[in-house]
């Protein structure tokens, strides 16, 4: 895949990708060549969901930037008030 079509690739696409490539080398019916291929697709999904979530992170840290130009963070809860 290029460049620019990953780069187009959402975050839920990709990691869904990356789930079906990991479903299928559990099941170990693949061949050694189609293991290696799946593997390095994995690594460019994965690194690619690594950007994705930290380019989200450094978004959310400067929506709750303090007026003193520290961060003030908070645990997430997931309970649903």
């Amino acid at each position: 895949m290029a460049d620019t079509e990953l780069k187009e690739l959402d975050f839920e696409h990709a990691y869904q990708e990356l789930e079906a490539i990991v479903d299928r080398m559990e099941r170990g019916e693949q061949s050694l060549e189609q293991s290696l291929s799946d593997f390095e697709r994995g690594v460019v999904l994965m690194k690619h969901c690594h950007g994705v979530l930290r380019d989200a992170e450094q978004k959310v840290e400067i929506l709750v930037k303090d007026n003193n130009g520290l961060f003030s963070t908070e645990p997430f809860d997931e309970r649903n008030d």
